[in-house]
């Protein structure tokens, strides 16, 4: 079986998060299927020899031909049983069945939805006491820290984020940091002229691009991460945490709930004060921390991740056959 996977805005985008966790476990368990991803974006995740990536041009929305040409293109190359599209918008995809994915880990098609769970990369994992203390005196300073997790946020919600932080660290004086795993020049361009003028800036960690391996060894180190991006971001991001052992403070949102339930820590909103409030609330509160992490790894085990993908790849070749 051949399946395109066209992800655009992967480092952006909760539902192209959600679309590379399935492709990467499918290459690992199917070798025998062939598996293209489509985007727009660095691929950075550790990908499967029989899993081809290419990188297209962005697709402007006053000029979008020649980035449909190429995607076409290639398509048209590989020849796909099936197009698995994180997006509703592309005229192209009418020549290959097709299937969507949804923010809340479905694959739509026909009017229809089967649902699934998003797939860790398995370097997500409990660590020991001495491993955390290990990375937390390599990134910051032996300190615990919030860390900002998931596909990267809108700039207007990571200004959001440091507000909020100033916030909390305005009201608890406590010498928590904040990491920020990506590069801030490289993303958020504007922001990172101004972040020297943050008043707070010597509680941030800007670690520069870094490796999954490395994102996952922070991920498992953190007192708790934040998740604003968006939509599918925070569940994807649920996953990881619970895999990590790590409480996910994100905003609240009815889907996302009636599946992760009382595992996460939710905002009422998106403004400074509401995300303020919760990081306040497991900051005071280890009972509560640690209860969110026992509900988590709780959710955890009933799930089997090789189930899903063998559920999902027979949904795939189902829909491939038509």
């Amino acid at each position: 079986m051949r399946v395109a996977f066209y992800i655009p805005h992967s480092a952006t985008d909760g539902v192209a998060a959600i679309a590379l966790s399935w492709v990467r476990q499918l290459a690992v368990q199917y070798p025998e299927d062939r598996y293209l991803v489509l985007s727009d974006s660095d691929l950075q995740e550790p990908f499967h020899e029989r899993l081809a990536a290419v990188k297209l041009p962005r697709r402007f929305p006053l000029f979008p031909f020649w980035a449909d040409v190429r995607l076409y293109l290639k398509l048209a190359s590989f020849k796909p049983d099936l197009l698995v599209n994180t997006r509703s918008d592309q005229a192209v995809f009418g020549r290959w069945p097709q299937a969507r994915v949804t923010s809340l880990a479905a694959l739509a098609f026909a009017g229809q939805e089967v649902s699934f769970t998003p797939i860790p990369f398995s370097g997500y994992a409990l660590l020991s006491g001495e491993e955390k203390l290990h990375i937390k005196e390599q990134w910051s300073f032996g300190r615990e820290f919030f860390m900002l997790a998931g596909p990267l946020p809108s700039e207007s919600q990571l200004t959001t984020m440091l507000q909020a932080f100033s916030l909390f660290k305005n009201r608890q004086q406590s010498g928590l940091r904040l990491v920020l795993p990506f590069s801030l020049a490289q993303h958020y361009p504007k922001l990172a002229k101004k972040i020297e003028q943050y008043k707070y800036k010597s509680s941030l960690v800007i670690t520069e691009q870094i490796s999954p391996t490395q994102m996952a060894q922070l991920t498992g180190a953190a007192y708790a991460l934040l998740s604003v991006a968006s939509p599918g971001s925070a569940l994807m991001t649920t996953v990881l945490a619970w895999r990590a052992g790590v409480p996910l403070l994100t905003v609240q949102d009815q889907g996302l709930s009636a599946i992760a339930g009382e595992s996460l820590l939710y905002a009422e909103s998106e403004t400074k004060e509401a995300i303020a409030a919760v990081m306040m609330q497991v900051y005071k509160d280890e009972t509560l921390r640690l209860q969110l992490i026992r509900n988590g790894q709780q959710l955890l085990s009933g799930f089997d991740f090789s189930a899903t993908t063998v559920k999902l790849r027979e949904t795939l070749r189902q829909l491939a056959e038509g």
